[in-house]
């Protein structure tokens, strides 16, 4: 650097106080306080459903990570702000599920089913969650529920099938299987079910019958 730019610069050094080294700084810390503070503003000025699709979106990027914990956390913040949202309870009770949380989702699911009767999907995994539990008379009674608001889900009359099978009500476990099949005739899983229930009735060439379909489903797959 030559002799006549080492002089400018300490020219502009002699100029600035001494201070200005010291408060510098505590000048960009202020700087960074000073955003936080607009960001709290702005939060803080954000209404119901705003706020609660923030927390909605925060949940649904936890969930895509894997986050679980974190993705029910916010569904938690989210319901908390509108204790009448029967879709928001229900999401909460998905991520219950996804967390391992089972009493939780059973809870949140009959939240949604006391604000809206009639919301079949909260009913069946309801019914899901008691099978899980091998509740199944409660498994039954709320995916029968479900079948009041939704009359064409093979896969309702199926979870209810295998329901009747656990209690060993058999002819009503193949009622139920049949019903699936006239909506879904090549419901692989009902057939490989109802062949397992005709043998319990000691039903054997019938259980062949269905063994003999599911074979013919896997390989038209």
């Amino acid at each position: 650097m030559s002799k006549k730019n080492n002089d400018r610069n300490e020219k502009i050094s002699d100029n600035v106080p001494l201070s200005f080294y010291f408060q510098w700084p505590a000048m960009q810390l202020g700087n960074t306080i000073t955003g936080l503070i607009d960001g709290y503003k702005n939060f803080f000025k954000m209404d119901v459903n705003g706020l609660k699709t923030m927390y909605l979106k925060k949940s649904k990027l936890m969930d895509q990570r894997g986050n679980t914990q974190q993705c029910v956390d916010f569904m938690e913040q989210a319901a908390a702000l509108d204790k009448n949202d029967s879709e928001l309870f229900y999401e909460l009770g998905i991520a219950y599920e996804k967390n391992q949380e089972i009493e939780s989702a059973v809870q949140a699911y009959q939240k949604v089913i006391a604000l809206k009767p009639n919301f079949a999907k909260a009913h069946y995994r309801l019914g899901i969650l008691f099978i899980r539990k091998s509740e199944y008379a409660q498994a039954v009674k709320s995916l029968e529920e479900a079948l009041k608001f939704k009359t064409d889900s093979a896969e309702i009359y199926f979870r209810i099938g295998q329901s009747y099978d656990r209690l060993k009500d058999y002819s009503k476990a193949i009622v139920n299987f049949n019903k699936a099949i006239e909506i879904k005739p090549d419901f692989l899983q009902v057939y490989k079910n109802m062949a397992l229930t005709y043998d319990s009735m000691d039903q054997h060439k019938e259980a062949l019958k269905c063994l003999k379909k599911a074979l013919e489903i896997e390989e038209l797959a």
